[in-house]
């Protein structure tokens, strides 16, 4: 079968086109030597960038801490978490609090030097849940970035400002609530300021080891931006009928810029433990869109959180365990209307490092 006459002339072009590039293509050596290039110089790039990390970033007093000796960890972990949010009225005093149910999570992370990644999933039937972790630590700075979500599974746990007849209903049973979904993602970025004798990773990603005690004020900030999807028509009669107008909104969407310092403290207890304590209290500038009855209203306001962090670890080095807590408070405000939320999670880990460094 013969080729068309539209084929032939897009093959010949195609043709011409090749013949007039060949003057302009290396030869076989040509393109070896600059393959060879390429690669070297991407090695080059990359000694180069990790010789400034460890040089820069993460370089450390031996005798106050001692330096990973493996390139890579392996941890699966388990997570218990707990949030709540608490809706609250000025104008009537009234207020509801959201709590989902017990969420336990399973995850595996994976680390390389000053790079942990990490997937977890709920395993708990009632309060599916979606999280996933990328942090990036160094003695000296740090960097996580995190993705939360929640649709089910919340509970009412305490009404205010409502007539007697809700709050009595609201005991007579368990109050099931399916009208909340809860998004959030950010970042959060720190600085240590003594940290040449103070290891933060000691404490949180079990890539050091503090050998002797020590503290150092710290110095971080965060972006935040959450999204709540409210449903209030999925509230039982007795409480919709009472609802005050400020809690009846769709969707409130903000965007949390906020700087934070605080104090953290390596306490080392005995031979290859540490325990540790970070109190970080934070302002922000919060920048808000609320949609309340088919209008929309776009706010600012300056806003207070605190951020606290602990934990306790067992690190010889080649195996580790161990515990930690983080908890946040996030609050905003908006004439009459608050919110208030509380997350915290509580991690239990084991782990080995593998992969050991060339002298």
């Amino acid at each position: 079968m013969g080729l068309s006459a539209e084929t032939k002339g897009i093959f010949w072009r195609a043709v011409a086109i090749v013949i007039a590039m060949m003057p302009f293509m290396p030869a076989n050596a040509q393109v070896d030597s600059f393959t060879e290039k390429v690669v070297g110089g991407t090695k080059e790039f990359v000694r180069e960038t990790e010789a400034f990390i460890e040089n820069t970033l993460d370089s450390k007093d031996s005798i106050y801490i001692s330096p990973n000796l493996y390139n890579f960890t392996i941890m699966p972990q388990y997570s218990y978490c707990y949030d709540y949010y608490r809706f609250s009225s000025s104008e009537t005093e009234q207020s509801i609090t959201l709590t989902p149910g017990s969420s336990h999570k399973i995850g595996l992370y994976v680390g390389w030097r000053w790079i942990f990644l990490g997937y977890s999933f709920d395993v708990s039937s009632n309060s599916p849940q979606t999280d996933l972790n990328f942090s990036f630590y160094t003695s000296a700075v740090g960097i996580d970035l995190f993705y939360r979500k929640r649709s089910e599974g919340y509970k009412i746990r305490t009404l205010n400002g409502f007539y007697e007849n809700a709050t009595n209903e609201l005991k007579n049973y368990n109050h099931n609530f399916d009208g909340l979904t809860v998004t959030q993602y950010g970042t959060n970025l720190y600085y240590i300021f003594n940290n040449k004798r103070f290891s933060y990773p000691a404490a949180y990603s079990q890539s050091t080891n503090q050998r002797i005690s020590a503290g150092s004020f710290i110095l971080g900030l965060s972006y935040n931006e959450q999204s709540f999807l409210f449903d209030h028509s999925k509230f039982d009669a007795s409480i919709s009928g009472q609802l005050n107008d400020e809690l009846k909104f769709e969707d409130v969407k903000y965007k949390d810029f906020s700087i934070n310092f605080g104090y953290s403290y390596n306490w080392v207890f005995a031979k290859d433990f540490l325990a540790n304590i970070s109190l970080t209290p934070a302002i922000g500038y919060k920048n808000t869109s609320l949609w309340l009855r088919d209008s929309k209203e776009l706010l600012s306001s300056i806003n207070f959180d605190f951020i606290t962090r602990a934990a306790i670890v067992y690190n010889n080095s080649r195996y580790y365990a161990g515990a930690s807590l983080v908890s946040h408070t996030y609050s905003y405000t908006k004439n009459s209307l608050s919110i208030l939320n509380g997350f915290g999670v509580i991690n239990f880990y084991f782990g080995v490092n593998i992969g050991r460094k060339n002298k």
